[in-house]
């Protein structure tokens, strides 16, 4: 994936039996394309089945976004009619700055509104096709945090077919993508390569003070997902403030990336494809629930607003489990008591 985001990416140096071992590890991950896009631009280029696949990746990818395309614009009409006016982040917003549509795939919509108008946009929402998922959060806590308004002052309107959608500020953009890439464990590769295109992609008037904000965990987060994107994709951080940073990289970081990108079926997946609550009905698979809720060390360290330095993280993990154990727990009386009302009707 090294360079892959670019619109001359770097030559591609892989046998046709490396690309068949690596491939469906690319196809698990959303980066298919990608490495078809290097492949495209090589001197020698890969006639195998598995280029083929990632071929067709690619060509699925660019049929979803005009399907994505649509679902947006209509998403964003129902709310503006309410009087809503949601920030798109994520997804098509970062899709936009790689060379074509089809390289970045992306699955749910991600809106973000005012807390005091979420319940409402909810509402206005419910009505809409389920073809495609659409996120809505409450301000931006799950990306990191920041003043709604603050924020909201620094968005610019788009374009989408025939409907303006407003979207984050390049500098805003950035340091949402690297701290979500980081709280979600960093095991898809893509996402190291969104934090990648954003600072490559960036004009000369960006405001590092804005991306960084006066929170030096923020800086320290960025700075570090930057510094992952030089170390294992080559994105060229150069005039940055992550630049100037001369400390190495935490020994156990990139060790801790690797393992979730060589793994088909990363614990953060199965996280979110199986909620701890669906082992009430499924009881025999609970010790495996919990081991999947292990926190690697990386989700470990934002979850408990930590740093990226040396120190040993399996206090960060205990820790970050812990809390999300006692979250559970607090809602495990509702559940039971919705589920018994369930089960009588």
């Amino acid at each position: 994936l090294k360079c892959s985001w670019r619109r001359s990416p770097a030559p591609f140096e892989c046998t046709a039996s490396e690309l068949e071992e690596i491939a469906p590890l690319l196809l698990s991950s959303g980066a298919a394309a990608l490495c078809w896009w290097r492949i495209k631009h090589s001197n020698s280029q890969l006639t195998s089945r598995s280029a083929e696949t990632l071929h067709q990746a690619y060509r699925a990818n660019t049929l979803q976004a005009a399907l994505h395309q649509r679902t947006i614009e209509q998403a964003i009409n129902i709310l503006h009619s309410g009087g809503i006016e949601p920030v798109l982040v994520k997804g098509w917003a970062i899709a936009r700055l790689y060379p074509e549509q089809g390289l970045r795939p992306y699955g749910d919509i991600d809106l973000c509104v005012r807390p005091r108008e979420f319940a409402d946009a909810g509402n206005a929402l419910k009505n809409m096709p389920e073809q495609y998922k659409v996120d809505l959060h409450s301000g931006f806590e799950k990306f990191g945090g920041g003043c709604f308004d603050e924020v909201y002052s620094r968005t610019e309107l788009i374009r989408v077919g025939e409907t303006d959608v407003r979207v984050l500020s390049a500098e805003d953009h950035l340091r949402i993508l690297s701290i979500h890439m980081l709280r979600e464990g960093a095991w898809r590769p893509l996402w190291l390569c969104d934090v990648a295109v954003a600072v490559e992609s960036r004009s000369e008037g960006f405001d590092w003070n804005h991306c960084l904000g006066r929170n030096r965990r923020w800086a320290n987060w960025v700075s570090c997902a930057l510094r992952l994107a030089r170390e294992l994709l080559g994105a060229d951080i150069s005039d940055t403030p992550a630049a100037r940073d001369l400390k190495p990289l935490p020994r156990w970081l990139v060790p801790a990336i690797l393992k979730e990108w060589g793994s088909l079926s990363p614990s953060m997946r199965q996280r979110h494809s199986a909620p701890m609550a669906n082992y009430f009905y499924y009881p025999s698979g609970v010790l495996a629930g919990f081991r999947n809720r292990w926190p690697n060390p990386i989700e470990a360290t934002i979850s408990v607003k930590g740093s990226f330095n040396g120190l040993p993280r399996f206090p960060f993990q205990l820790g970050s489990y812990l809390a999300r154990s006692a979250k559970f727990a607090s809602r495990l009386p509702k559940f039971i008591r919705e589920r018994t009302v369930s089960s009588k009707q």
